[in-house]
């Protein structure tokens, strides 16, 4: 009887251990690259620590991603767990800003595969509070407000455009400027 009850309890583990297994594998929850979930770490920093004016936040904080990356996924996982500053809610859009109105938004994400169409969205921006944050480095000359950077020891950091930052009517806290270089 004994030894039954030990065979049932080590089968029951092992079919625990292949489901549990199975789950993770049917269902990926992290994205394939690490630097993109640094990445919206660092938008969700972005979404405390820069200010908008009063009156530009409505109920959600939205979020867009012009162009196909990893961190649209990464931003999902991140809206679900976390909310914006006076805790609003994340809304994470995918946008075109031929098709989209993209002026709704406070963060529009430009993926390295749009780099070269930056300034569709800076046009629109124009001198609105919208944060142009691009995951190429250098584009802070091109228009972006935000532009990542991987230094050569690995290390995710990001450029701030403070010209742009001024003209888009942000301010930005001290704690997060010192992470960043100004540009």
């Amino acid at each position: 009887m004994i030894y039954l009850l030990r065979k049932y309890k080590i089968l029951y583990l092992k079919v625990l251990l292949m489901a549990i297994v199975f789950l993770f594998m049917a269902h990926p929850t992290q994205a394939q690259d690490p630097e993109y979930r640094a990445q919206s770490l660092y938008i969700y920093k972005f979404s405390k620590y820069i200010f908008w004016p009063k009156g530009s936040l409505g109920n959600t904080f939205k979020i867009g991603v012009f162009g196909n990356s990893p961190i649209y996924k990464e931003l999902e996982i991140m809206a679900s767990l976390k909310k914006a500053a006076n805790d609003i809610d994340f809304e994470i859009l995918k946008v075109d800003p031929e098709t989209d109105d993209i002026s709704t938004c406070q963060i529009i994400y430009v993926a390295s595969s749009k780099s070269r169409q930056i300034s569709e969205i800076t046009d629109i921006a124009g001198d609105k509070p919208i944060l142009v944050v691009a995951e190429r480095e250098g584009m802070g000359s091109r228009g972006a407000t935000i532009s990542f950077i991987v230094l050569e020891n690995g290390v995710l950091k990001f450029e701030i455009n403070m010209d742009l930052l001024e003209q888009h009517k942000l301010e930005i806290a001290d704690e997060l400027l010192k992470l960043g270089f100004k540009i």
